[in-house]
């Protein structure tokens, strides 16, 4: 198969497992009862379905990785040295986004800053375990480990970052309906989404071509991910500011890049 026909398999199979698992998940809760969404059981059916992504790599990887074992395609993604810079500064960053949307979100609101976090003990060693179990660590084997790179040889970072941050934000189209929101604010919940979620996969697709190891991308999914379980506030308002933030980061990044390697291209000739 050629790389375009992988991707597109890869897609089709990763969407269509993952939506099967979420119905399954919907059918679970239907039988459990009304308040079965707040229990751990719901967490954890959650994290099973972050996880498909990578079932899907590994139950194609003969397809798509012929002449390769899944030994040598998880020693290849973890190869590279761990440029720390790179982490230090895309966690600051993040900090800053995540830290400062909420500042905004305090003052446009009624509620105050420490009163928009929840930082009790067990709310963060809760946050932070399902952090680690569900999304960066079950998804991005298959979206930057395997996607990325593909997408990659025929686009370039920008381009393809752009194309697997679609693929990765519509593959959460079923989480949407669970948000309790409806009507405009439904609207509003998806758009802000996806703003944010492709200006992530930019800053994610950059910063993963500087350095190709795979913690890099898992740990800036992370940190999103546990540092938003923290907030205690109306979640839309929030991610509202988290996409345009996100949006000034991304360009940020962009202008990063594209100055860097217009200055290989020229060190080179």
């Amino acid at each position: 198969m050629t790389d375009k026909k992988k991707s597109i398999v890869y897609i089709v199979c990763a969407y269509l497992v993952f939506w099967i698992v979420f119905a399954l998940i919907g059918l679970a809760l239907l039988l459990m009862g009304e308040n079965a969404q707040e229990g751990i059981a719901f967490l954890f059916m959650v994290a099973f379905g972050a996880w498909t992504p990578t079932f899907v790599l590994l139950a194609l990887f003969k397809k798509l990785f012929p002449n390769s074992s899944v030994k040598e395609f998880y020693k290849n993604i973890f190869r590279e040295r761990v440029n720390w810079k790179i982490v230090i500064f895309t966690t600051t960053a993040q900090l800053a986004v995540f830290f400062g949307a909420v500042g905004i979100t305090s003052l446009t609101g009624e509620a105050t800053f420490h009163g928009l976090l929840n930082l009790s003990l067990s709310s963060i060693a809760l946050g932070f375990f399902f952090a680690v179990i569900t999304g960066a660590t079950g998804e991005q084997s298959g979206w930057r480990g395997f996607l990325q790179p593909h997408i990659e040889k025929s686009c370039g970072v920008i381009k393809s970052s752009v194309i697997v941050g679609l693929v990765w934000g519509f593959w959460h189209t079923p989480l949407w309906f669970t948000t309790g929101y409806a009507g405009w604010r439904l609207i509003q919940y998806i758009v802000v989404y996806m703003i944010f979620i492709v200006s992530l996969a930019i800053v994610i697709g950059i910063c993963y071509r500087r350095c190709r190891n795979l913690i890099i991308p898992i740990w800036m999914h992370f940190l999103f991910n546990f540092t938003f379980s923290l907030f205690a506030g109306d979640v839309l308002d929030l991610f509202t500011w988290i996409a345009v933030l996100y949006v000034f980061l991304c360009i940020g990044y962009i202008v990063w890049h594209r100055r860097n390697y217009k200055t290989k291209i020229s060190s080179k000739s």
